[in-house]
């Protein structure tokens, strides 16, 4: 997005880091709300780093001041970085630990930040047409199909007409079936060293929609969508859509799309 670097070069690199001995008996299950209780200033795996991704799209409308952070966790991902830019910031999680910490997180560097507890699948509490730009990071996918597209359908309904809305969501492309355990499957760095194969199970009503069995997120709703089913639903809220392809690494054993487009 800047200089001559392609956006897949821009973006790779972009993904979570492991948390130090994360995967080593600190949690029996690790969830975004246990995360943010007992690491509420760490930069996890839980924790966005695409903010520097679009910034510069952000940069050429001089007309966004209000945006808002759905499903913020902690705040460091998003909400943080933008009131370092000077915006206004609003920002919703549906678990207190994660309100906690992102109020924590910004008031410890001088800032104000209008966070609230709400739940993302539920009705937004704010008007239509409150914020310039959306983002929902790290989080969408956490629902069904239906879900998916009733919170795609609020942060249209509450974004301004013509502004950003920017969403990630999991790649169905990473999804393989081991046909000797007869079990779906993706591929997760642990460790820089080590890749191993993390299963889970299919639901029954939602193809696309899984859930994991290890101690990182155990039995939590996992979503996955392929390239252009991302194009087709969020495409049914945004215009002008764009697709990136967000890497960890070189390899692509995990990334993420990275969707944007206006209201």
């Amino acid at each position: 997005m800047t200089g001559k670097r392609s956006a897949d070069e821009l973006a790779e690199g972009h993904g979570f880091e492991s948390h130090p001995g994360l995967f080593y008996g600190d949690c029996m299950n690790l969830t975004h709300a246990v995360m943010w209780e007992k690491h509420p200033r760490e930069k996890n795996i839980f924790v966005s780093k695409y903010i520097s991704l679009v910034l510069p799209i952000l940069k050429r409308d001089k007309n966004v001041k209000k945006v808002l952070d759905v499903a913020c966790g902690n705040g460091l991902g998003v909400s943080l970085p933008l009131l370092r830019k000077g915006y206004k910031v609003y920002a919703f999680d549906k678990f207190s630990s994660a309100v906690k910490a992102a109020k924590r997180n910004t008031e410890d560097e001088g800032y104000k930040l209008n966070v609230s507890k709400a739940d993302m699948y539920k009705p937004f509490p704010y008007r239509d047409n409150s914020f310039d730009t959306s983002f929902c990071f790290q989080a969408i996918y956490h629902g069904n199909i239906n879900q998916i597209m009733f919170a795609l359908s609020e942060m249209k309904r509450v974004t301004k007409k013509g502004g950003y809305i920017f969403v990630n969501f999991l790649p169905f492309e990473i999804i393989h079936y081991d046909k000797k355990k007869k079990k779906y499957f993706n591929y997760t760095t642990y460790t820089p060293q080590q890749l191993k194969k993390r299963y889970a199970e299919q639901d029954k009503h939602f193809p696309h929609l899984f859930r994991f069995k290890d101690k990182l997120e155990t039995n939590v709703p996992h979503y996955f969508m392929s390239k252009e089913e991302v194009k087709s639903i969020a495409g049914q809220y945004l215009t002008d859509i764009k697709i990136i392809k967000v890497k960890k690494d070189k390899s692509d054993k995990w990334f993420y799309w990275l969707a944007y487009g206006k209201a």
